[in-house]
């Protein structure tokens, strides 16, 4: 074997290997101390970004916090570098190019991009403010985000109907509650984006209190959109717990499944 091909051999071993890790597809020693690192310090952000949001806060630990941000913002780096480098051993992100940036495209590599973004942008505000993303990286430790998605993958029927009742709702309410009060409080009532505001904080019954119905017609609406608000929510609810009911059932049943040998 030349020295070429056994460098190469080597490094998808390597590649293989760094793979299998941060994918947990094996667990060990290693995985396991990998991945609780990146967990801690996942975790160890939130404390970091309390301080430094602060003001009385002496220098010495801001400094600290700041050199220890820094130090997270690399290791979180290294660690979506190292996921992008390997992920071409997942069969469907196989081709070097297109493979990566279809990887890239997904829900947790973009959520990964954003709690990144602050180490390599220099700003303030809304581009510090992406390091929250840092807390929904724990999502890839977890199974409920798995469980989520097969729930609305087999319910999306249930709930795509519960979504166009809650829409024609949201039309419906608007449209009837400018018509009603505009009239009778024309400056509350300014227009359609007032009535849908007034609408959407009706049927989710939140009340803000800062557009109220006067009118009787109105105050019959706004009954009629709370009942039906509930009624629709309580509906996805029933939907999203039968469906995680019965996914926990066909976990269990997996469980006491034997193994095929």
């Amino acid at each position: 074997m030349s020295i070429e091909a056994k460098a190469a051999g080597d490094a998808r071993r390597v590649k293989k290997y760094i793979y299998d890790i941060l994918q947990f597809n094996y667990p060990s020693k290693v995985t396991w101390t990998v991945n609780a690192i990146i967990i801690t310090l996942i975790l160890l952000s939130v404390p970091v970004d309390m301080i430094e949001s602060v003001g009385d806060v002496s220098p010495v630990l801001k400094r600290a916090a700041y050199r220890l941000d820094l130090g997270m913002s690399f290791v979180f780096a290294l660690e979506y570098a190292l996921r992008l480098v390997t992920c071409t051993e997942d069969p469907r992100f196989a081709k070097p190019i297109s493979g990566r940036i279809k990887y890239m495209l997904t829900p947790l590599m973009l959520i990964d991009l954003f709690a990144i973004s602050p180490f390599f942008i220099l700003g303030s505000g809304l581009v510090r403010a992406l390091r929250v993303f840092r807390i929904f990286m724990l999502m890839r430790y977890t199974n409920a985000i798995q469980l989520v998605n097969n729930v609305v993958s087999e319910k999306k029927n249930e709930l795509a109907i519960c979504g166009a009742f809650l829409l024609m709702l949201w039309i419906w309410s608007s449209f009837m509650i400018f018509r009603v009060e505009h009239p009778a409080q024309p400056e509350a009532f300014k227009n359609m984006m007032d009535a849908m505001w007034w609408s959407m904080q009706t049927f989710t019954t939140l009340g803000y209190g800062d557009l109220i119905a006067v009118t009787l017609l109105g105050k019959v609406i706004t009954g009629i959109t709370v009942a039906m608000g509930l009624i629709l929510f309580a509906v996805v609810t029933a939907v999203m717990t039968g469906g995680i009911v019965q996914e926990f059932q066909k976990y269990e049943q997996k469980k006491k499944t034997p193994p095929q040998i």
